[in-house]
């Protein structure tokens, strides 16, 4: 028992630092946060947050792989079956539009795209941690959709790739240069429904006349 409330104790404040983390890796930027600021907001000492992590650099690492394990577990908790691809895709796109386009994903995109020109490093965990395995989950879809002869696709990785990118669209580059306000539940659905439909005429299996 004692073992158990250990490893939950653990967790949580590993919970917190991340929470903190995000905080003022958001408010100040990777370059300007310290560990010592972290440390201070966190209510304990800089040691003690080095048994957790052992540099900024591991724990914005750890931040980056936090925030997207929450993005694509959102995105893709639903498994992607059913008979008509454009309701699995659309109802993908919306999960999608909906976890990226709020302002403390807008916020995070913005930072990661910063660093990663002075490290990139951060943009290659980032790609890794998130897009890849969107991609990849996309893919494995692709594969099964293609079997079961609702679409016909030549690349399943390629095919992926250009689903996810009619997803974000306009909507999301507009949310991360904050010239719109939050898109609406609606908008978000019309967005996704559209690039699923453009996406799955593309490559249906039965030729256009």
């Amino acid at each position: 028992m004692n073992e158990k409330r250990a490893r939950y104790a653990r967790g949580t404040r590993r919970e917190a630092i991340l929470g903190i983390a995000q905080e003022v890796f958001s408010a100040e930027g990777y370059a300007a946060a310290s560990m010592s600021h972290i440390a201070s907001r966190l209510g304990g000492s800089k040691g003690t947050l080095y048994n957790y992590f052992r540099s900024k650099e591991e724990l914005f690492a750890a931040h980056v792989q936090h925030q997207c394990d929450c993005k694509v577990g959102e995105a893709f908790a639903p498994p992607l079956e059913g008979d008509n691809p454009v309701e699995v895709l659309a109802g993908l796109a919306e999960r999608v539009l909906t976890a990226i386009v709020t302002v403390e994903a807008a916020t995070f995109y913005s930072l990661i795209v910063s660093e990663a020109q002075r490290n990139p490093a951060i943009g290659r965990h980032f790609y890794e941690s998130g897009p890849r395995k969107g991609v990849e989950r996309v893919a494995e879809y692709l594969s099964r959709a293609q079997a079961d002869g609702q679409i016909l696709v030549d690349d399943f990785q390629m095919a992926a790739e250009e689903f996810l990118s009619l997803v974000h669209g306009s909507l999301h580059w507009k949310r991360v240069l904050n010239v719109v306000p939050n898109p609406t539940a609606e908008q978000i659905r019309t967005q996704a429904r559209r690039a699923a439909g453009i996406f799955v005429r593309a490559y249906s299996p039965i030729p256009p006349r």
